[in-house]
C-alpha cells in the first residue's frame, strides 16, 4: 500500500477566496458570519472578491454557481501543489456537493407551469447534476482517471477525501483532487432547513455557538474545499510541498433516523474506530479532533458522547461559529482547517461557546491553544450527515522518518 500526502489546497469561505484568508479568520477567531436584511437568517456568505465575475455572462449561463467555486478552489489547489502542469493521466476527480440549485429549479418549474417550457435554458439540465463540478474541473485540466461526485449530505466533504484516499493507497490511482462545494444559501434551502427546526433563529452572529448549552440551530454557508493527494513517492520525485499525510479513513452507518443521530453514538463511535484501525492508528496518539458539531442540541451531545467512549479526554472544536455549517462542502473545508492548525501549531477555539452541558470528560476549547511541541500533531476530523452516514479522517504532519 501507499503512503498517501496531501500536497495541495484551496478554499473558497465565508472569509473569503483562498486558504489563506480561512487560515487567518481562524487564527485570529474572528467570525466572518452576519446577518442577512433580505434572507432575515444569520448566514455565511462568501466576502471579498464575487468569483462568478471571472467568467463572461454566457458562462454564467451555462454553469452553476457551484461549478465556478470549484474552479476557482481547484486552481488554488493545483498551483499550491505545483500541478497546474503535470500529466493528469492518473489524476481522479472526486468533488461533490450536497445540494442542486434549488432556486434554478424553482425558477424553472415556474416557466413550465406557466407554459413557458420554451424559456427553460438549455444548460437546465447540466447546472443542476451535481457531479458537472467534477466534470468542469476534470475537463479542464484533463484529468483522465476518473470523475465521480460521492453525495452524502454533510459528510460529502470528507468522504469524497476519503474515497480517493483510498484509490491511490491501493494503487488504482497514483494523484486525486478531491473535496466538495456547496451554494445552497438561497431563499428555498432557508425555508426547507427551517421548517425543520434545524436552523439558528435570531439576528445575534453569535448563534452558531457549538456545544455551548443554549444552541439552537446551525448556520447555513456556502463555500468550497479541495485537497490535492498523491502517492508519496510521486510527490517526492517532484519535490511537491507536503503539508499533511492522510492515516486512515472510517465510515458507518446509525441505521436509525434520517436527520437524527442515534441517541447512543454508535454510529460516530463505529466511524471513528474504523479509522483509528484504518490507519493502525493508537487512540492516545490523537491530539485533536475537529468536531462536526453544528450547534443542534442533539447532534452536539451525541458527537461529544461519542468522543469520550472512543478516545476520552482530549482538545474539541468546532469552527462552525466561526464560518458556519457548509453542508456538503464542511468535512472538506474543516480538513484544511485542521492541517492548518497542524502546521501553525495551535488548535483552534470553539467560538461563542460559554457554557456547556457536554464539559465532563472532554476539554471544549475556549481559545486557541497551542500544540506540545514534544508529541506529534495527529487529528481527527468528524462528518455526519442527514441519512444516517458518518465518516472520521485522520491527518497527521508528515512524517520523514516514518
Amino acid at each position: 500500500m501507499h503512503r498517501v500526502v496531501i500536497s495541495g489546497m484551496g478554499a473558497i469561505t465565508p472569509f473569503g477566496v483562498s486558504v489563506a484568508n480561512l487560515r487567518n479568520g481562524l487564527m485570529e477567531g474572528r467570525s466572518a458570519l452576519r446577518y442577512d436584511e433580505v434572507l432575515k437568517f444569520v448566514v455565511g456568505e462568501v466576502q471579498g472578491e464575487k468569483v462568478e465575475n471571472r467568467w463572461t455572462a454566457g458562462q454564467q449561463r451555462e454553469m452553476s454557481k457551484s461549478s465556478i467555486y470549484a474552479l476557482v478552489a481547484a486552481e488554488e489547489t493545483l498551483s499550491s501543489a505545483n500541478a497546474l502542469e503535470i500529466d493528469h493521466n492518473e489524476t481522479i476527480v472526486n468533488i461533490g456537493t450536497c445540494m442542486s440549485d434549488l432556486l434554478h429549479i424553482g425558477e424553472t418549474a415556474q416557466k413550465v407551469s406557466a407554459n413557458q417550457s420554451r424559456k427553460v435554458s438549455p444548460y437546465f439540465v447540466p447546472r443542476i447534476l451535481n457531479n458537472l463540478p467534477a466534470g468542469y474541473v476534470a475537463m479542464k485540466y484533463k484529468m483522465h482517471g476518473g470523475v465521480e461526485s460521492t453525495s452524502t449530505a454533510c459528510a460529502t466533504g470528507l468522504h469524497c477525501i476519503g474515497n480517493a484516499f483510498r484509490a491511490i493507497r491501493h494503487g488504482y490511482a497514483k494523484r486525486a483532487i478531491a473535496g466538495a462545494v456547496e451554494c445552497a444559501l438561497n431563499p428555498i434551502s432557508l425555508a426547507g432547513f427551517d421548517r425543520m427546526r434545524a436552523l439558528a433563529r435570531g439576528n445575534d452572529i453569535t448563534i452558531s455557538r457549538p456545544f455551548d448549552k443554549t444552541r439552537n440551530g446551525f448556520v447555513l454557508s456556502e463555500g468550497a474545499g479541495l485537497l490535492f493527494l498523491e502517492r508519496l513517492s510521486d510527490a517526492q520525485s517532484r519535490g511537491a510541498p507536503i503539508f499533511a499525510e492522510i492515516l486512515g479513513y472510517g465510515t458507518s452507518s446509525d441505521s436509525y433516523h434520517i436527520s437524527t443521530p442515534d441517541p447512543s453514538a454508535i454510529g460516530a463511535i463505529m466511524s471513528m474506530e474504523r479509522a483509528l484501525k484504518d490507519g493502525n492508528v493508537d487512540k492516545n496518539d490523537i491530539g485533536y479532533i475537529n468536531a462536526h458539531a453544528t450547534s443542534t442540541p442533539a447532534g452536539d451531545s451525541v458527537e461529544a458522547l461519542a468522543i469520550r467512549k472512543t478516545i476520552g479526554n482530549i482538545a474539541v472544536s468546532s469552527v462552525k461559529g466561526h464560518i458556519g455549517h457548509l453542508l456538503g462542502a464542511a468535512g472538506s473545508v474543516e480538513t484544511i482547517s485542521t492541517i492548518c492548525a497542524m502546521l501553525d501549531g495551535y488548535k483552534p477555539a470553539n467560538l461563542n461557546l460559554n457554557e456547556s452541558d457536554e464539559d465532563d470528560g472532554l476539554r471544549l476549547l475556549r481559545s486557541n491553544e497551542k500544540w506540545d511541541s514534544s508529541k506529534s500533531r495527529i487529528s481527527i476530523c468528524n462528518s455526519f450527515g442527514f441519512g444516517a452516514t458518518n465518516a472520521s479522517l485522520i491527518v497527521s504532519m508528515y512524517n520523514s522518518q516514518k
